[in-house]
């Protein structure tokens, strides 16, 4: 089969990796379609690190021999495609974009992970049931099958001790806890290794200046690592870390469903605007995160997050049992294997309409 995927964004990547890698072990033609509208030196960069055969052709996706195209977003391309359609979510949380709802009018398959986000989708939509496939987490993949000889290199790479406990600290762009954390942060867990993984935009946009130089003030502490723009990829990260610490990234629940410790800041560094019309920053914040918030420590100061963070390091286990069912309900089973369920559900597709001759 000829099976391409459509990168808009350097994060997609995580999540069509571990997809593309089983159809290519299983003999299939795989290939990357990248976006050249933003991020596509860094998606390149990707690529080639990862051996990928890929192209900025978008032309590609309108092939009349392609048979499967995965997407992570809704797309105006979808009416002129020919090939299988396939929809995942980029990211696990509990906020339906109405992007997403109408997109199923236009896919043959959506990917659901858990029990929530398929109910969720069967109550609005109950005619389109036999589109909606439950399988998992495809990004949990590579975090179950992950080799405790990967593990030893990223010690290695960034000269982190083995022997002390890892936190990573990976806030969004905006709105962002970065700028309320002391200067100091590092030395109250001397430790630790601490693992700072800022959003790509971080990087990339001037506006956000003042965060990395809040960044530069920590790399001056030898337990802190502040991670390049070229680790695009959280999922290592996500492997070797014992608590997260965020804000309104949905990594943390991606974090919380290992059944790891997050805490999460609720205090935010805003742009004068948001201060003025606060209805700004309800509109930018996923309230219905709220119902799944138990499973965090949600620190409202940066003295709680010290206090969580420490309470974390030594109880880690507090809120195990909420952790765990929130993981069934938000990403279903993580086994290691929902790219190979993700397979079985396509070929049964193709299989039963006809539409590929090379199964």
């Amino acid at each position: 089969m000829q099976i391409l995927f459509y990168v808009a964004y350097p994060y997609y990547y995580p999540h069509f990796l571990p997809i593309g890698n089983y159809f290519s072990k299983m003999g299939h033609d795989v290939k990357y379609i990248l976006s050249k509208k933003q991020n596509s030196k860094n998606m390149q960069t990707i690529a080639e690190k990862n051996s990928l055969n890929y192209s900025f052709d978008l032309e590609n996706l309108l092939k009349k021999d392609i048979d499967v195209v995965f997407f992570a977003n809704n797309s105006e391309l979808f009416s002129k495609i020919t090939a299988l359609k396939v929809l995942l979510e980029h990211g696990i949380g509990t906020k339906f974009l109405e992007s997403f709802y109408s997109a199923i009018k236009n896919i043959d398959i959506y990917l659901i992970e858990g029990n929530y986000q398929y109910k969720k989708m069967l109550e609005r939509y109950p005619q389109y049931q036999s589109k909606l496939t439950p399988v998992g987490f495809s990004k949990f993949d590579e975090i179950i099958n992950f080799q405790e000889s990967e593990k030893e290199i990223l010690f290695q790479k960034y000269n982190l001790d083995k022997n002390k406990k890892t936190i990573l600290y990976a806030p969004t762009f905006f709105p962002s806890s970065i700028e309320k954390m002391k200067d100091d942060f590092p030395a109250e867990f001397l430790d630790c290794n601490i693992l700072i993984k800022p959003h790509y935009l971080t990087y990339e946009r001037k506006k956000y200046k003042n965060q990395l130089k809040k960044f530069s003030k920590w790399q001056k502490y030898e337990n802190c690592i502040l991670l390049p723009l070229d680790e695009y990829n959280l999922v290592p990260f996500l492997a070797i870390s014992d608590i997260m610490i965020s804000d309104e990234s949905s990594a943390m629940f991606e974090f919380a469903a290992l059944n790891k410790p997050v805490i999460s800041n609720q205090y935010f560094k805003l742009r004068w605007s948001y201060y003025l019309m606060p209805w700004k920053l309800s509109k930018r914040i996923d309230k219905s995160k709220d119902f799944y918030r138990n499973i965090l420590d949600n620190a409202y100061n940066y003295t709680e997050t010290i206090f969580y963070t420490k309470e974390a390091l030594t109880n880690p286990k507090k809120l195990e049992s909420k952790r765990l069912k929130f993981s069934q309900d938000l990403c279903g089973e993580i086994d290691g294997k929902v790219s190979e369920r993700i397979y079985n559900a396509i070929t049964k597709k193709l299989s039963s309409e006809g539409l590929s001759n090379e199964l």
